[in-house]
């Protein structure tokens, strides 16, 4: 993978959600992005790094969390990677849990994989987590499947 076009370290600090929400809806919205998909990436990064605070580094407000972001081209869209030096989490809990199962809180890690077009999820070699999320420009996306669909039968 290229040199991210954004890379940013921040501390774990809630008040520090916003600007970067701000910043990705942006620069998402600089490729391309609608207004809605700016908001379906601004939702969910808002809900990984929460996840991030609150359940990784559990409140600590000095730890850091870096994000690396990368313009990505047919399809438009971007991809943006969150990384921490929390404890690992066992990758078969990173699933949202059931729907039907109504109670508060629990939904950010459902919310990421119905607002974002890829997800994936890791731990990484050196300790922590990692996740990688994209988002494409609907738009973009269809033709760019389409073309692929389309190539495939030939």
């Amino acid at each position: 993978m290229n040199e991210p076009h954004l890379h940013a370290r921040i501390l774990s600090r809630p008040e520090l959600m916003a600007p970067m929400r701000a910043m990705l809806c942006e620069l998402a919205s600089r490729v391309g992005l609608n207004e809605t998909e700016c908001g379906h990436i601004a939702l969910a990064i808002d809900e990984a790094l929460t996840n991030i605070i609150r359940h990784g580094y559990k409140n600590d407000p000095d730890s850091h969390i870096w994000i690396s972001v990368w313009e990505l081209q047919n399809p438009t869209g971007l991809r943006i990677q969150m990384d921490d030096l929390a404890p690992n989490v066992e990758l078969k809990k990173l699933k949202g849990r059931e729907l039907d199962d109504i109670r508060p809180g629990g939904l950010g890690v459902h919310l990421i994989y119905s607002l974002m077009d890829s997800v994936h999820f890791s731990r990484r070699t050196e300790g922590g987590m990692r996740l990688v999320v994209e988002k494409f420009h609907a738009h973009a996306a269809a033709n760019s499947y389409a073309n692929v669909k389309h190539n495939s039968q030939v």
